[in-house]
């Protein structure tokens, strides 16, 4: 019979407890549900020029990046290029890093194909600071990294971290066809 009552007497603790949770988290969830229905305010922003197309970053709201020949660091092999008004195509890698390998492939191949009406340049790492200060003006902090200038000087696109052969075949194939 004792032991009856205890048994009855964990039965009826482990009953409220399971009831106050339920009860707790009926709550919970309704608050959430009721939090989600408040309409939120949304702060007006302004926007100081008139950014209201697709940049370097392909995302509106963003000047274009751009980089200056006359820079007081960018090397000859930029700077004459975008005088004669050719485009730049920039490739970043890391030797030994089977993906940028695999970019590097990719990038001689466009260049077999599009060198009469670009130049490219491709660079490991450990040698980037032959570009002087083109990669700050890129505002490009580490590899892979690929940019295609236009001959205006202004960034066509920029891409940081992989990207497959056929996106930078595209990206080339339409940045030269203007």
């Amino acid at each position: 019979m004792i032991g009856q009552r205890a048994y009855r007497s964990f039965l009826v603790k482990a009953a409220l407890i399971v009831v106050m949770g339920a009860a707790i988290m009926a709550i919970v969830t309704g608050g959430i549900v009721l939090a989600s229905n408040a309409p939120t305010p949304v702060a007006a922003t302004t926007v100081s020029g008139n950014y209201n197309t697709a940049g370097s970053y392909g995302i509106t709201g963003y000047p274009t990046l751009t980089v200056d020949p006359q820079g007081k660091n960018v090397p000859s092999f930029i700077k004459n290029p975008l005088a004669e008004k050719r485009g730049v195509i920039l490739l970043v890698y890391v030797a030994g890093v089977t993906e940028d390998q695999q970019m590097l492939a990719a990038f001689n191949q466009i260049k077999a194909k599009y060198a009469a009406q670009g130049s490219f340049f491709s660079f490991e790492a450990h040698h980037a600071s032959e570009l002087g200060d083109v990669l700050a003006q890129l505002k490009i902090t580490q590899p892979p990294a690929f940019a295609v200038i236009s001959p205006d000087g202004k960034v066509y696109q920029e891409y940081t971290g992989w990207i497959s052969p056929a996106v930078m075949s595209q990206v080339v194939a339409n940045a030269l066809a203007k």
